[in-house]
């Protein structure tokens, strides 16, 4: 099975810290996400998966055939790359494989940012906007490919999931519940969700999901020999 892994930033409102600005993101156009989506097209993928509730896959295929998309949403990811994507394809629809369920209140990284591991966490957390702010100056070049393929890039991947690795090691346990029990656990289920909606046709898929997925999501694929998957940055077509 050939999967095209492409991590994204988030285009729409999203409480994620993994977002660029609003100023940033109204820099790119239609003609922008219509570029992007027909270079990720060459892959020519049987299906495509978005971070979106498994569990309402109803719903976005019904939104995927609606002529009634409101504007926020038009804004999002999910319609300005998959949409855009799986029509280019022809495809009749396009899958959800997100799980992202609440936690038991205990295990919360707002309790770490407050404990004994606060100056720590903080020093961690500092590391994201700094990668924003990269990625913010290269979206003033308005390549829109370019951007992509360093969203996607080794140097990326590795330094964005480090964050997780770091709050690990942190002296309040609570962080290593947070990622272990939450963070590694939804990524677990993200992987067991494709993997339960791939048709037995399907040759090649497509993911397109948040970049702070990429590193994980990969590997819990290539832990199944049957998977051979590229990131969208080591890709060429």
């Amino acid at each position: 099975m050939e999967v095209l892994l492409v991590g994204t930033i988030h285009l729409g409102y999203t409480p994620d810290i993994h977002t660029l600005s609003k100023d940033d993101t109204d820099k790119y156009s239609d003609m922008h996400f219509d570029q992007l989506t027909s270079d990720i097209a060459k892959s020519q993928a049987d299906q495509i998966f978005i971070e979106y509730p498994i569990h309402l896959q109803h719903e976005l295929h019904a939104m995927y055939h609606s002529d009634r998309v409101n504007d926020a949403f038009k804004q999002n990811e999910i319609y300005q790359i998959g949409y855009r994507l799986a029509k280019k394809l022809g495809h009749e629809t396009i899958y959800a494989a997100d799980w992202n369920e609440e936690l038991d209140a205990s295990i919360d990284l707002a309790l770490v940012a407050k404990g004994k591991s606060k100056d720590a966490y903080e020093k961690i957390m500092a590391r994201i906007p700094i990668a924003i702010n990269k990625l913010s100056t290269i979206v003033q070049e308005r390549d829109i490919i370019k951007l992509f393929k360093y969203i996607n890039s080794e140097e990326y991947i590795v330094n964005d999931h480090k964050v997780y690795v770091d709050l690990m090691q942190l002296e309040d346990e609570m962080a290593f519940e947070w990622v272990s029990k939450y963070w590694y656990y939804r990524n677990l289920r993200i992987v067991n969700n494709i993997k339960k909606s791939i048709k037995p046709e399907t040759k090649r898929i497509v993911i397109v999901y948040g970049a702070a997925h990429n590193y994980l999501i990969k590997q819990q694929l290539e832990d199944d020999a049957s998977f051979k998957v590229t990131p969208y940055g080591d890709w060429m077509k």
